[in-house]
């Protein structure tokens, strides 16, 4: 999937066309992304969060400190004098957990429940923290609102999941007839939201081609320092965390809902804000499955190993 969205990204952006849309349709897409995160996921395995509150409530609270505050501080120090791109920076750190965190905390033997019901809180969260994060950010372009972020958030986030949720109770079989394309198609349409995004911003990109490199690299930053730090912290033996909740909270921490960030920027300051939120997404994507890949042979190394 990484190796496609860099592919769609470039294409795309080399192409003398590109698939024209209105500017709502983006956010269309992901609420169909976000639609069938609703429709697969597993309700009873969140019910059993209950009794763990303890580390659901360190889970969001690592997030939405470590998470925010190297991004706010990457923002400015890599990006002060230029406002919309270090809002962009921002933004990337102050969205609920990626889809793809619950996937990849599944391949590295984690406990998928515990990501889940964390980005429940996240949809919570984030409206309020995200305004909050970019009042230090120069500029008039960048204003974004907790009431219409919140707008953004009930139409993109909260109806399409809370469709989805009651679709799973109401036609059960739809759910079970329909997981072989639920995955195939959040992945087409992730892509979709790429190549829109891409196309409307062809010329804002041009204009700042400089500064890719060095977003890049504050993007990788963005992704790895938030996982190492929360690995550390969890290593501590005054916390206690089992291993499997450990790898959970890695991934939660660590992977934000890029695609989301890229929309929002696109919405409330301008196409070039979008740019860190979309290198964000191919790296957190490659880097995501790379490290889950990685603790699933750690995994069954260690299972091998006992037997």
């Amino acid at each position: 999937m990484p190796l496609l969205i860099i592919l769609v990204a470039f294409i795309t952006y080399f192409l003398p066309f590109h698939l024209e849309v209105a500017s709502w349709v983006p956010s269309l897409l992901l609420g169909l992304v976000i639609f069938f995160t609703g429709l697969s996921m597993n309700i009873e395995a969140i019910k059993k969060m209950k009794s763990k509150h303890r580390v659901l409530g360190l889970a969001t609270f690592l997030k939405w400190t470590i998470t925010v505050m190297i991004s706010v501080v990457l923002a400015h120090l890599f990006f002060s004098s230029h406002p919309e791109v270090a809002a962009g920076v921002i933004l990337s750190g102050t969205v609920p957990n990626a889809t793809a965190a619950t996937l990849y905390t599944f391949i590295a033997g984690g406990n998928t429940s515990l990501v889940i019901a964390a980005s429940f809180l996240d949809i919570m969260i984030s409206p309020i923290i995200t305004p909050l994060a970019l009042i230090g950010i120069d500029g008039d372009s960048v204003t974004i609102s907790f009431f219409n972020l919140l707008q953004s958030f009930v139409l993109i986030v909260i109806l399409p999941i809370t469709i989805g949720l009651i679709m799973q109770r109401k036609v059960p079989q739809l759910v079970a007839e329909s997981a072989n394309y639920t995955k195939l198609g959040s992945s087409i349409t992730l892509l979709l939201i790429i190549h829109t995004i891409i196309g409307d911003a062809k010329s804002t990109i041009s204009s700042e081609f400089i500064l890719i490199p060095m977003i890049t690299a504050v993007a990788f930053l963005q992704v790895v320092l938030p996982m190492i730090i929360t690995y550390l912290i969890l290593q501590l033996k005054s916390i206690r965390v089992d291993e499997g909740d450990i790898r959970a909270i890695v991934f939660h921490v660590g992977l934000c809902n890029t695609a989301l960030a890229a929309i929002l920027a696109i919405e409330f300051i301008s196409e070039i804000a979008a740019l860190p939120a979309i290198i964000n997404m191919v790296i957190n994507l490659s880097l995501g499955s790379l490290l889950a890949n990685h603790l699933s042979r750690k995994r069954i190394y260690s299972e091998v190993l006992e037997a």
